[in-house]
């Protein structure tokens, strides 16, 4: 068995590099840790030292941003409600992607009329809530639109739900006929 060091005659030792990553020694493990949990305490903190404008802004976009989607996307799918938790992950993704989409949404109007609705800013909020994607960002898998759509004949698609080719079967329909 080798220790990872030899000698060559007439030099000191040769130290070879192991294939395997250091490991930690107790003190470097609690030192990571200590530091780690010191970021996850300083993160909360940054939050509460935002400014209450900032956070009242944020708070009015966000029910704009769902009122104005309610309005959009009316008449809703079958047994669907907008989940706000779902809203405001599309609209942080939305103001990450398109920079001016907050000035775009505070000069939108709260009841969008027949011009409105076919505006550029409401495909783009429709379109969001129905891939669940903004840009090449997944925002929402489940609670996307699109499924509610179809959710009385398939359901949403995660994982195999029967038995290999169960895919073939003509589905089980909760409405009757489609």
């Amino acid at each position: 068995m080798s220790s990872g060091v030899s000698s060559v005659s007439g030099s000191g030792p040769v130290f070879r590099k192991s294939p395997y990553p250091p490991s930690l020694d107790r003190r470097q493990f609690v030192r990571t840790q200590f530091l780690l949990a010191g970021g996850m305490l300083a993160c909360p903190a940054a939050l509460l030292n935002a400014q209450p404008g900032e956070v009242k802004e944020a708070e009015t976009r966000l029910s704009k941003f769902f009122a104005v989607s309610q309005k959009l996307l009316r008449p809703l799918p079958v047994d669907t409600l907008l989940d706000r938790r779902v809203a405001a992950r599309l609209l942080a993704a939305l103001n990450r992607e398109y920079p001016s989409f907050p000035q775009q949404l505070d000069l939108f109007p709260g009841d969008p009329g027949e011009g409105e609705q076919r505006s550029p800013l409401a495909r783009l909020i429709i379109a969001a809530w129905f891939l669940g994607i903004v840009g090449k960002e997944l925002v929402t898998y489940e609670r996307a639109m699109m499924y509610r759509l179809t959710s009385d004949a398939f359901p949403v698609r995660s994982y195999c739900v029967g038995e290999p080719g169960s895919w073939a079967k003509a589905p089980d329909l909760k409405f009757g006929r489609v």
